[in-house]
């Protein structure tokens, strides 16, 4: 059999530091799929369900370098951006990503090189995938999820056999990029919630991804700490009353930075394959 994917040994290597068992991923040749969890942390149990779907590795656009989240935000946008949430509403995606490169609503918009909205897979993909704000190299191209962290994500969703991994649509909550990656503060935030909500409504995911603190409050309408909210399955309601489950863990650029959470974000994709797997069964 084909091998799923192929891995750079950089990625490899990082995989290898998460404690998630890499041997099965550029093999030539395999009798039948590997067990979820072979090698990962203690405290993951081996997952069952029906094998990987083969294709293609995940799209460009999951490369990505946004920073450590560390600000809370407000449950709800304020008025006013719920006023144009309302205009939104019957904008389909592209009218949407005009808005956001022109957008000027909070004082990131004089920052940027580029605004970056959302891109991928734009109709019911399997993964809703959400950071906190575009790193330097998606404000120089205007896409997001450029760089090694988003390699990251493409080697731990492959390592954790996650099905149908090219399955995604990539986004962040901050559309502009703050100067020195700063934490984006709450207007900033609740500026651009309008944004992340008419992303989700209209490409209609079946799985959301949230990355980091910021991506989880933003979706979830928390103020709790990234420890409390990491896992799932929690659940983003639509104001039409459509749900989305949705998985918290550490954004993979913080894990490039800081060891101390990669056993546990390993544990949480390993969790979170079996979650898609059982509901696909």
């Amino acid at each position: 059999m084909k091998p799923r994917v192929l891995l750079s040994p950089l990625q490899l290597a990082w995989l290898a530091e998460l404690g998630a068992d890499t041997h099965w991923l550029n093999a030539r040749e395999s009798s039948g799929p590997p067990p979820v969890g072979n090698g990962a942390p203690p405290g993951v149990s081996p997952g069952t369900g029906a094998a990987p779907q083969t294709g293609p590795a995940l799209p460009r656009a999951l490369q990505a370098r946004p920073p450590v989240s560390r600000s809370p935000v407000p449950d709800r946008a304020p008025a006013a951006a719920s006023g144009e949430m309302a205009t939104l509403a019957a904008a389909d995606l592209d009218a949407l990503s005009q808005a956001v490169q022109v957008c000027t609503r909070c004082p990131l918009h004089a920052q940027r090189s580029r605004a970056v909205p959302g891109a991928g897979v734009r109709s019911h993909p399997l993964y809703f995938i959400v950071g906190e704000q575009p790193g330097i190299e998606d404000d120089a191209s205007g896409m997001p999820f450029q760089g090694d962290p988003g390699t990251l994500l493409q080697a731990m969703m492959a390592a954790a056999r996650l099905p149908e991994v090219d399955s995604a649509y990539l986004t962040n909550v901050v559309k502009c990029r703050a100067v020195g990656g700063q934490v984006p503060d709450a207007g900033e935030i609740a500026a651009c919630l309008p944004y992340l909500h008419q992303e989700i409504a209209q490409v209609r995911p079946r799985w959301i991804l949230a990355l980091g603190k910021t991506a989880a409050q933003a979706i979830l309408g928390s103020t709790r700490e990234l420890d409390a909210l990491r896992g799932g399955p929690h659940t983003w309601s639509g104001p039409d009353g459509h749900t989305v489950p949705v998985w918290v863990t550490h954004h993979p650029a913080s894990l490039l930075v800081r060891s101390a959470g990669k056993p546990e974000a390993w544990r949480d994709m390993v969790a979170f394959g079996q979650a898609v797997r059982a509901a696909q069964a």
